[in-house]
């Protein structure tokens, strides 16, 4: 049985979250665990109409949420979104950096506008929000920010399903390495900097991809099956909570095993 000492530091009671992109997909399922291990959120995403209805579905749950529209990739709207939430809570605890977008061009076909969108939306974002909460930690002395990735950060074999993807591998291997430059970084200011990289997740993210990778990862995936995102989220929870506190720098693979073969 675990201690009440124990269960605490896998809290995230009154905690105050940032998560990005958290109207749809994995983002939403984080920020509902979050609310169910007792975070106030704010659900930070493009699509305003999308983040309220989630904003609402954790306020009706007896949590406490606010959505934000923001385009993470402009930082005058970044810096917006942060000055919302502490005039909102008082201040952060957690930044998910969740955002992103899938790609898949060949590199013989890759446009460098579509590049730089992929490298806008996938990184660019994480740094912007990073650099904007960090002075905010740095004064609090505490501090957790968790960058979503991709297990495409350390193979690239599965962006054959689409034909490409060097633009999306490349994008979310800079998040791996931003993660452990920031980490590195922040440690002195007892900060933690942690990414977690899905395999394929069963999010609209995929759509046109489904089926063809269905079938890839029953027969690739040790677990037989792909990642659904509240088990994303779950992993999420841990590198936020006070259980992961000696973890920094660090990538989670969260993709049933297939980091290991092929």
């Amino acid at each position: 049985m675990m201690t009440t000492d124990a269960l605490n530091r896998f809290s995230l009671n009154d905690r105050v979250a940032i998560v990005t992109g958290s109207a749809s997909g994995i983002g939403r399922a984080i920020a509902v665990v979050f609310a169910q291990l007792g975070a106030r959120l704010v659900i930070a995403d493009k699509d305003l109409r999308g983040a309220e209805k989630i904003a609402d579905e954790i306020c009706s749950a007896r949590a406490d949420a606010m959505a934000v529209n923001v385009d993470v990739t402009v930082q005058e709207e970044v810096d917006r979104m942060v000055k919302s939430t502490l005039a909102r809570f008082g201040r952060i605890d957690i930044l998910v950096n969740n955002a992103g977008m899938m790609a898949s061009s060949t590199v013989l076909d890759m446009k460098e506008a579509n590049l730089d969108k992929t490298l806008k939306v996938n990184l660019v974002s994480v740094a912007l929000c990073s650099q904007a909460v960090a002075g905010h930690f740095i004064e609090r002395r505490s501090g957790k920010i968790v960058n979503i990735g991709s297990s495409l950060s350390s193979r690239a074999s599965v962006c054959n399903l689409s034909g490409g993807g060097a633009d999306y591998c490349a994008s979310k291997a800079a998040v791996q390495a931003f993660t452990r430059a920031l980490a590195m970084e922040l440690a002195p200011h007892n900060v933690n900097v942690n990414a977690v990289a899905p395999g394929i997740t069963n999010t609209p993210m995929h759509t046109g991809l489904w089926d063809v990778a269905v079938a890839y990862y029953q027969n690739s995936v040790p677990l037989g099956r792909l990642a659904e995102p509240e088990e994303i989220a779950d992993v999420a929870a841990f590198l936020a909570s006070d259980a992961a506190r000696y973890i920094t720098g660090q990538t989670i693979h969260v993709n049933g095993g297939q980091i290991m073969v092929d």
